[in-house]
C-alpha cells in the first residue's frame, strides 16, 4: 500500500475519490492570505516563481504557512530551473508544477532533479519539510518518492505530440494543462486560453493520455464556471482562481452590499 500524508497530493486525490482537487494559484506573496485562503477551503496554494513576484524566501514562508494551514503546498518554478524545484521540496512543498515540459529529455532532467535515489539523483537536505511534514530524515527518504507529485506543463504543440512519452517517464506523476501558452502556441500568437477550437480539442486528449497512464491531470482555470467544465472533461487538479481574481471577486462582492 502506498503511504499517505495530509499534505500529499496524492492522498488529498485518494481521500476525494475521484472528485477534483481545487487550488488556488498565487503570484502575491504573503504566508497570511495562503493560509486563509486554506482555512476557507481551497485544498493547496501554488506559489508561482515563474511569472509571480516571489523570492526564494517568500516562496518558502508561503509553502509553510500552506502546510501549517493543513494545505497541500505546491510551487511552480521559473523556467528551466529544477534547482528551485528541488529547494521547494526542501521547503516542503508536495507539488512541482514545472514549465515548458516539452520533450522526454525535458521531464527526464525534472525528474532527475525532483526524485531520491534509486529513482533519480536528488540531493538530501530537506531540514524544512522535516519540520512541516513531522517526520524524521529516514522516514521522509523513504516516503519523498511516492508522496511528493511532479507535474510537467502541457503548454506547447511539441508537449502535446510528445505527451504519452512525457507521461512514460519514471517520477512524472501527472501533467498540468497551461490553457493560456497552449493556445498561443497551437494558434501561433493568439490569446484565445481555453476557449480556443484547438485548446478545446485537445484539452480531452490530455485527460485520457493522462488516465492511460494512470497519472494525474491538472489545469488553469478562470473561476468557476471554467472549472465546472474542465472537472465534467475529467480533470482531477484544478487552480479554480488566482489570488488576484480572488481578491477582485471578494471585493466586488463587499461593495455590491454597500
Amino acid at each position: 500500500m502506498a503511504p499517505s500524508h495530509p499534505l500529499s497530493l496524492k492522498t488529498r486525490l485518494a481521500d476525494h475519490d475521484g472528485d477534483p482537487v481545487y487550488v488556488v494559484w498565487c503570484q502575491m506573496p504573503g504566508e497570511g492570505q495562503a493560509a486563509a485562503m486554506v482555512r476557507a477551503g481551497f485544498s493547496g496554494v501554488v506559489a508561482d516563481m515563474q511569472h509571480g513576484f516571489f523570492s526564494y524566501d517568500e516562496m518558502r514562508l508561503v509553502i509553510q504557512a500552506t502546510g501549517r494551514a493543513a494545505g497541500v503546498p505546491m510551487m511552480r518554478p521559473p523556467l528551466d530551473d529544477f534547482g528551485m524545484a528541488a529547494r521547494a521540496l526542501d521547503a516542503g512543498a508536495s507539488v512541482i508544477i514545472a514549465p515548458m515540459i516539452n520533450t522526454v529529455s525535458d521531464a527526464v532532467r525534472l525528474a532527475d532533479a525532483t526524485r531520491y535515489p534509486p529513482l533519480a539523483s536528488r540531493s538530501f537536505g530537506p531540514a524544512q519539510a522535516l519540520d512541516l511534514w513531522k517526520l524524521d530524515g529516514q522516514s521522509y527518504l523513504s516516503a519523498a518518492n511516492d508522496l511528493t507529485c511532479v507535474l510537467a506543463m502541457v503548454e506547447t504543440a511539441e508537449a502535446i505530440s510528445n505527451l504519452d512519452d512525457i507521461l512514460g517517464v519514471d517520477g512524472i506523476d501527472g501533467v498540468f494543462v497551461g490553457p493560456y501558452d497552449l493556445s498561443i502556441n497551437l494558434s501561433g500568437g493568439q490569446v484565445g486560453g481555453a476557449s480556443d477550437p484547438d485548446v478545446v480539442d485537445a484539452l480531452p486528449k490530455v485527460v485520457a493520455c493522462a488516465k492511460k497512464h494512470g497519472k494525474i491531470s491538472g489545469i488553469y482555470a478562470s473561476g468557476a464556471a471554467q472549472a465546472k467544465g474542465f472537472a465534467g472533461l475529467g480533470f482531477n487538479l484544478i487552480s479554480l482562481i488566482s489570488d488576484a481574481g480572488l481578491i477582485a471577486a471578494g471585493a466586488g462582492a463587499v461593495l455590491e452590499d454597500v
